[in-house]
Parts: C-alpha cells; structure tokens; sequence
C-alpha cells in the first residue's frame, strides 16, 4: 500500500476537490441533511443517491452530507444498501475515501457497480465485518499501487438493476488486508477482470457503497469523492508545489524501523532510502533525503513487502 501515508496526509484536501459529472440522474432531488429510511434513489448534487433494503423489516437510514458523504446506520436486516455514484461512470475514475467503519457481523466497504450487455454486479472490497467476502476459490490475483487484491467471480439469481429473479454475473476485487481510506482506480480492476477473462460490458454504474448482509447492526461515517485520473493527477501535482511547511516536505508520522524503509512521491515513483528526519515544532518528523532536503517534493512510507 505504497500511498496510504501520503493519502491519509491529502485525502482532506482531495475530498475537497469538486466532483466529475457525467450522468442524468432520475427519482427524488436531495439535499445535504437529508434522511432516506425507505427504498428511494434520486440525485443530490453531482452524485446519484440510493438506499435499497430487501425487505419492509429491515431497519436502516441514510443521511446525506456534502458532495460525496453520507453517514449510514442499521440494525438486523436481510439485506440493506447505501450508496453514491455516478451514472454510467467509466473505467477511468478514481474514487477517494475515509470512512469511519463499524459493522457488526456481515458487511462491506466497496466500491459498487454494474455493467449491461452483459449484465454484471461488482464489487471492489476495501473492508468487512465478521466473514470475508465472498466466500469461494479465487479466480487469481493482482497487485496495484493501492494493494494487493484477489478475483472472485460468481452466478447469481435475485434482485437487479433490470428486475427481480434475474440471473447475473458478480466480480469481485477484494484486498487482501482491509483498509477504511485511500484511492481506488477503478480502472486497474476492470483491466485485471478482463486479465481473468471476464467480460466487461457497458458502464451503468461507479459508486461507494456501505452494505449490510444479515447483520447484527452497524454504522458508517463516510467521505468520499469520486474524480477523474487527469483530475486526481493534476491535483496531485498542484499539491506537491504546496507542500507542508518550510522547506515543502511532506509531514508524517515515522514508523519505528523507517531507516529499512523506502521512499516514494506522490504518483508512486521510489525515489530513494531515509536518510534523515528533522523534528518540526508542534508537528510530526519531516522525511528528508540528501538532495536539496527534497524541497517541493512529498514523500511517503510504503508498507514493507
């Protein structure tokens, strides 16, 4: 996970970024403050909004907040969904988080979708609750910049976007290790699903979703945006010129072996090994390396391999 400390330093900043519209929405309008309780689906701003349960006992609601947010809560129920998204989406999009995840039993932390022609139901895993999704071999595996996932790849009868008791594909990316914030190009999994030979058919659907499978109860605090590559690039490079601090370094915590550990900036290039850390006041350490103290430059600690 070779970005996680450079995200959790520019994820406030990238959420504040405006969101890529491409879709017309349809049902009810939405504002920010909204409370949905009950199947509906509509739009709120430049994002698609939907909450689907699967049965009138199911017990849930969905508050909307700014741009992408939304916070979610539930109780037992049979199935329950929260989402927001664009219509019809494209493979490239990056999607950017930080949830505040709390299920209790069956769950997941996802990017969610669906393709048509043919009809197809995916899910991109960040996190789960108590069993891991989805339960069968994998296909195979792949790795990006954001981690390592595995393939799954399923047939399954129910509730679709084109009617109940319909039988469709589900593909599944999902981590290896869970994680609750970061950025997802959803790109690199529709590529590696076609590695797999899987069929990727016509864009209906990119969304975040919070769902619930008979589970116990639970609750998410999410805020998300949805960009485009050239958008989520771009902005990377307007903030490696900002910087944090005097000589424009990143400023992040260290991990205890970071001598052992290797440094890359902001698009995921190694550039080289710490070789020194200088306290800042009322701050954490500042990562230099012996070149000009990487002025304009952000570095970051990946997960050791």
């Amino acid at each position: 996970m070779r970005l996680s400390y450079y995200i959790a330093a520019c994820l406030p900043l990238l959420l504040s970024l405006p969101v890529f519209s491409q879709w017309g929405g349809w049902g009810s309008s939405y504002n920010t403050g909204s409370v949905i309780s009950s199947n509906g689906s509509g739009t709120q701003g430049d994002y698609h909004v939907e909450f689907w349960q699967q049965s009138s006992g199911d017990i849930g609601s969905m508050t909307l907040g700014e741009g992408g947010d939304f916070n979610c809560q539930w109780e037992y129920n049979d199935n329950i969904l929260f989402r927001k998204g664009v219509r019809p989406g494209s493979s490239d999009l990056v999607v950017v988080y930080d949830a505040d995840y709390n299920p209790q039993g069956n769950s997941y932390l996802c990017v969610y979708g669906w393709f048509k022609n043919p009809l197809v139901e995916y899910y991109i895993i960040e996190s789960w609750g108590t069993w891991k999704p989805p339960g069968q071999p994998k296909k195979s595996s792949f790795e990006t910049e954001e981690g390592k996932y595995d393939i799954f790849e399923n047939t399954r009868n129910g509730a679709s976007i084109e009617g109940d008791n319909v039988t469709f594909q589900q593909y599944w990316s999902v981590r290896t290790e869970r994680r609750t914030e970061g950025a997802i190009t959803v790109g690199d999994h529709f590529q590696a699903w076609k590695s797999a030979g899987m069929n990727i058919g016509s864009f209906y659907e990119v969304a975040f979703n919070v769902e619930a499978y008979r589970s116990g109860g639970g609750s998410a605090d999410v805020k998300m945006q949805i960009m485009t590559k050239n958008e989520y690039e771009e902005y990377i490079g307007t903030g490696i010129g900002r910087g944090f601090g005097s000589n424009k370094t990143a400023i992040i915590p260290l991990q205890n072996n970071y001598k052992s550990s290797m440094l890359y900036n902001a698009l995921g290039q190694k550039i080289a090994g710490i070789s020194e850390r200088e306290p800042v006041r009322g701050l954490n350490s500042v990562l230099l390396n012996n070149a000009n103290k990487a002025s304009n430059v952000y570095f970051i600690i990946p997960e050791k391999r």
